[in-house]
C-alpha cells in the first residue's frame, strides 16, 4: 500500500478573488494559502505544516526553491502570489508573470488558473496514447 503526503488544492481562476471553498466544500488554494505562515527560506513544518513533504519533493523535481506563497495585497493583506501557483504548476519561473506582460496579479491568476500543468498534460497523453498500441 502506497501512502501518499497530502497536497495543495489544484489552483483555479477563482483563485484570484479572496479565499473561498472549492465545490467539494475543502479549502481551495487560495483558502489553504491564507491559512500558511509566510515565511520564507526552506521549507519547514513551522512554514508548510502538512504540506511539508510535496513542497520538498517539488523543489528537488523542478530544482527551484518554493517562492514566497503570498504577498501583499492592495490592502496590506496576505493575498496568493502568482509566482509560487507558476511554481506549483511546474511552468517556468516568469512563464506568466514576467514583468513585460504586465499582467496584473489577479489576471495570471486567471491565467493560471485557467492553464494546463504540463507534466500531467503529458502523462494523460502518455496514457491514451498507450492504449493503442
Amino acid at each position: 500500500m502506497r501512502i501518499t503526503a497530502p497536497r495543495l488544492p489544484t489552483p483555479r481562476a477563482s483563485d484570484a478573488r479572496g479565499p473561498g471553498r472549492h465545490g467539494t466544500g475543502g479549502p481551495d488554494l487560495r483558502t489553504t494559502v491564507a491559512d500558511l505562515t509566510t515565511a520564507l527560506g526552506a521549507p519547514d513544518d513551522a512554514t508548510w505544516g502538512i504540506y511539508t513533504p510535496a513542497i520538498a519533493r517539488w523543489e528537488t523535481l523542478t530544482g527551484r526553491c518554493v517562492p514566497a506563497p503570498t504577498q501583499r495585497g492592495q490592502h496590506g493583506k496576505p493575498v496568493l502570489a502568482p509566482p509560487f501557483v507558476e511554481w506549483l504548476m511546474g511552468l517556468p519561473d516568469q512563464w506568466v508573470t514576467h514583468p513585460s506582460l504586465a499582467l496584473p496579479r489577479t489576471g495570471a491568476l486567471r491565467v493560471l488558473g485557467n492553464g494546463v500543468v504540463p507534466a500531467q498534460a503529458a502523462a494523460a497523453l502518455r496514457l491514451l496514447l498507450c492504449r493503442h498500441h
